[in-house]
C-alpha cells in the first residue's frame, strides 16, 4: 500500500503523521546559471533540507523555503544553525534548523529548505543587495526543486556521480521570511519562476530605492558614510566565508564598483541600478499568491514598501492577504503566536497541497487597533475611507511667530486612561487659538482646485523657522516653549475617534531663506523638508527599541510549537509589546529631498530665495486618533532620522498648506 503523504484532521488542517526525530537532514550545493564572484566557475548555493523519512521514495512533498543572508551571523529566537560537525560545516548537515518551521511542518508532510543567499554564509557568488545575483540564488533553488537546475552533494566535486536530484519534491514551493529574508521571496516572485506557488513576506522590501532613499533622502546610518543604509557597506558586512576567507568585492567582476557607483549616494537618484531592484515594476510576472505581514511602526522597513505593493497586487489580480499591526520590525510568531501558526498552516495547506479549507473566503485584511484588538476588513485602506482636506491658519492674534501654547499648569497629569471615557487630552481652557498656528479640517468650499503656483501672491506674512536637524515631535509638556526651528500647527481636540487608514499627503509653498547656516554661502542647496503628524493626548503607546523592535521577551514564559530533538528545540520564549503611558505619539511622518522635488531621476538642488511648490506623501498608516486628543503637524528642515544635510532657514506660506488625511 502506498504511503499517504498527508492527512486532514478534524480541524481541516494537515495533521502530524511523520517523525521529526527520524527526518532526513541533508544538504546540497545548487548551481547558479552564472559566475557571480569571478572565479571561473558557476556559483554554488548552500541549501539545507529537512524532510520526512517515511516519504523518501514513497511520496513527493511540498517545500517551505526560507533563504537568508543572515544565517551565518544572527540567531532566530535564540537559535542558530548548528552543524553536525561545526569544524567542517561545508560538509556537514544541520542538526538545528532555526525557528519552528521544521519542527512543526515536517511531521505534517512538508519539507523545509533553508539557503544562504548569494555570497553569504556557505554560498559562493556575490551579494548584490536585492540585485540579479541575489534573486538568481533563490530562483536557482526553486529550479532545482523542479528538476531544472543542477546540484551536488559537495561543493568540490561537480561530477555526474556527485549530482543530487530533488526526486522527493512535488515542485510546489512556498517562500517566507522576515526583512531581507522576506524581500528575496518578492524578488523571486517578480521573475515568474515556475513552481513558486505562494510567498509570505514579513516586514519585507518591494523596492530597494524606497528603503535606501525614501523620497530621495539618505537615512541616518551608523557612520558619516551612511552605515548599512548604503548597499556597498551592507554587502561588505554580509560577505561569505564559503572559501574559508572573506570574498572581497574586487574578486567579483565590477562588484564593488557596481554597488558604489550604481547606488549614487551623492545624488540619490533613481536609476537603472535601483530600477533592477524595484520588484513592483514586474508585477505582470507574478504567479504566486502573497500574504503580507507588516508593522505600521516599522521604521526599518517602512510602510512605503507596503501601500504601493498591496495596491498593485490588487490591480494585477494577484491573490492576496495582509496582517497590518501596530508594532515595528517584529515577527508575527512573537505578537500573535498561536493564531499565526494556525493561519500560516492553513495558508500553506491551501496553496501547496490544494486543500479547500476556506482561507481565501475569509476577510483579506486584519488590522490591530490602538488597543491591540484585531479587526477584519475585506480590503485596505478600510472601506469607507476618503481623503479629507485640512488647512493651517494663524492663531486668533494673527501671529505666526512663536507665542505661548496652553499653559503648563493647565496640563493634566499623566495617568492611565479611564475605561468609561476618552483619555486625558491637551487642556481646553485656552484652546488652540492660543497656539501660533492652528490645524483644522477645511470647511466646505475652502479648498478648491490645486494650490496656486509659485508665482502666486503670498496671502500673509510667511512663517519663518531656522534650519536645523530636529526630533520628529515636540513633547507635550514642552509645547509652551517657544521654538524657532520648526513650524508646529495644533488642532483643537477632535470630537470623535478618527480612523486614519492609508497614506496622508501634504502640499505647501516654501522658500529657502538666505539667512540659513549654509544657504548664505550658495545660490542652491541639497537639503530636505521633513513632516510629522503627531497625536497629543495620553495613551499607552508602543515603544520601539533602538533596534526598531517593539516585542520583548518574558523570561519565565515559553510556548511550544512542533516536535523536538535534543539539538533542535521547539520551545520559545513568549514576547509582549513594550509600551509606555505618554502624552504624544507620532502617527506618521514623511520626508522629501528638495533636490528631487520634481523627479527622483533628476538631481536639481533647490534654489535659495525662490518660492517652491512642494508635495509629498507621508508614510501610510492605520491608526485611530481618539476623541479628545489633538493632532499636531510639524514641518522642519530635516530630522534625526535622516543623515546630515546642508541646512537652510525656511519661509512657509501658511495659507498654502494642504494636509490630506484618509479617514
Amino acid at each position: 500500500m502506498a504511503q499517504e503523504s498527508f492527512r486532514i484532521g478534524a480541524d481541516g488542517a494537515t495533521r502530524e503523521l511523520f517523525s521529526f526525530e527520524d527526518a532526513i537532514r541533508q544538504f546540497v550545493y545548487v548551481e547558479m546559471p552564472f559566475d557571480g564572484d569571478g572565479d571561473g566557475k558557476n556559483d554554488l548555493i548552500r541549501v539545507d533540507i529537512i524532510r520526512p523519512r517515511e516519504l523518501d521514495e514513497h511520496g513527493r512533498v511540498p517545500v517551505i523555503y526560507e533563504p537568508s543572508p543572515y544565517y551565518g551571523q544572527f540567531p532566530r529566537h535564540g537559535e542558530r544553525k548548528t552543524y553536525l560537525h561545526d569544524d567542517d560545516k561545508w560538509n556537514s548537515p544541520l542538526v538545528t534548523f532555526p525557528l519552528f518551521y521544521g519542527n512543526y511542518f515536517v511531521p505534517r508532510g512538508y519539507a523545509v529548505v533553508l539557503s544562504d543567499s548569494a555570497g553569504t554564509g556557505l554560498s559562493q557568488s556575490f551579494c548584490d543587495i536585492g540585485g540579479r545575483r541575489d534573486v538568481a540564488s533563490v530562483t536557482a533553488v526553486i529550479d532545482w526543486l523542479n528538476g531544472r537546475a543542477n546540484a551536488y552533494w559537495s561543493r568540490d566535486d561537480r561530477s555526474e556521480s556527485n549530482r543530487a536530484t530533488a526526486y522527493w519534491a512535488s515542485g510546489a514551493v512556498g517562500m517566507l521570511g522576515q526583512s531581507y529574508d522576506g524581500t528575496l521571496p518578492i524578488g523571486a516572485a517578480s521573475t515568474g519562476v515556475e513552481g513558486l506557488k505562494t510567498i509570505v513576506p514579513i516586514s519585507a522590501i518591494s523596492s530597494e530605492y524606497d528603503w535606501y532613499h525614501p523620497n530621495g533622502c539618505l537615512l541616518d546610518g551608523d557612520d558619516a558614510d551612511g552605515g548599512w543604509y548604503e548597499p556597498y557597506n551592507f554587502a561588505e558586512s554580509l560577505m561569505s566565508t564559503a572559501n574559508g576567507l572573506l570574498q572581497r568585492f574586487e574578486v567579483a567582476p565590477n562588484g564593488y564598483k557596481e554597488l558604489k557607483e550604481g547606488s549614487d549616494k551623492a545624488h540619490r537618484s533613481y536609476n537603472d541600478f535601483w530600477r533592477d531592484r524595484n520588484y513592483r515594476l514586474r508585477m505582470d510576472r507574478f504567479k504566486a499568491s502573497v500574504f503580507i505581514v507588516h508593522g505600521a511602526n516599522d521604521l526599518n522597513v517602512m510602510m512605503n514598501q507596503v501601500e504601493p505593493f498591496w495596491k498593485l497586487l490588487g490591480e494585477y489580480g494577484v491573490p492576496r492577504k495582509m496582517w497590518l499591526h501596530q508594532y515595528a520590525h517584529d515577527d508575527p510568531f512573537d505578537f500573535r503566536r498561536a493564531t499565526w501558526v494556525s493561519t500560516i498552516h492553513r495558508w500553506f495547506d491551501h496553496w501547496l497541497l490544494d486543500v479547500d479549507n476556506g482561507i481565501m473566503g475569509e476577510p483579506a485584511v486584519s488590522v490591530t487597533d490602538p488597543q491591540d484588538v484585531w479587526r477584519d476588513y475585506p480590503t485596505w485602506p478600510v472601506p469607507g475611507t476618503r481623503m479629507h482636506d485640512w488647512t493651517v491658519r494663524a492663531g486668533n492674534d494673527g501671529s505666526v511667530t512663536p507665542v505661548s501654547s496652553p499653559a503648563k499648569s493647565d496640563c493634566p497629569a499623566a495617568s492611565p486612561a479611564k475605561s468609561d471615557g476618552p483619555a486625558s487630552s491637551p487642556a481646553k481652557s485656552d484652546g488652540p487659538a492660543a497656539f501660533p498656528v492652528i490645524l483644522s479640517e477645511a470647511r466646505q468650499g475652502e479648498v478648491e482646485g490645486s494650490p496656486a503656483g509659485p508665482s502666486a501672491t503670498i496671502a500673509a506674512e510667511p512663517f519663518h523657522f531656522k534650519g536645523a536637524r530636529v526630533k520628529e515631535f515636540v513633547p507635550y509638556f514642552d509645547l509652551d516653549k517657544p521654538r524657532d526651528d520648526r513650524m508646529l500647527a495644533l488642532s483643537a481636540p477632535i470630537e470623535r475617534d478618527m480612523h486614519l487608514s492609508g497614506s496622508p499627503r501634504i502640499s505647501l509653498r516654501v522658500r529657502l531663506a538666505a539667512t540659513g547656516p549654509d544657504a548664505a554661502k550658495t545660490s542652491e542647496l541639497d537639503t530636505n523638508i521633513a513632516v510629522s503628524l503627531v497625536e497629543y493626548g495620553e495613551g499607552n503607546y508602543v515603544q520601539p527599541d533602538p533596534d526598531l523592535h517593539v516585542m520583548t521577551e518574558i523570561a519565565d514564559r515559553t510556548s511550544t510549537f512542533g516536535r523536538e530533538t535534543p539539538q533542535d528545540k521547539a520551545t520559545y520564549k513568549v514576547k509582549v509589546p513594550r509600551r509606555a503611558y505618554e502624552m504624544e505619539y507620532v502617527v506618521t511622518r514623511g520626508w522629501l529631498s528638495l533636490a528631487h522635488r520634481e523627479s527622483f531621476e533628476r538631481f536639481e538642488p533647490a534654489p535659495v530665495g525662490r518660492w517652491l511648490e512642494v508635495s509629498l506623501p507621508l508614510l501610510a498608516c492605520d491608526w485611530t486618533v481618539r476623541a479628545g486628543h489633538s493632532l499636531g503637524l510639524q514641518i522642519a528642515n530635516t530630522t534625526t532620522r535622516l543623515a546630515k544635510v546642508p541646512l537652510a532657514d525656511f519661509d512657509v506660506d501658511v495659507a498654502s498648506v494642504r494636509l490630506e488625511l484618509p479617514y
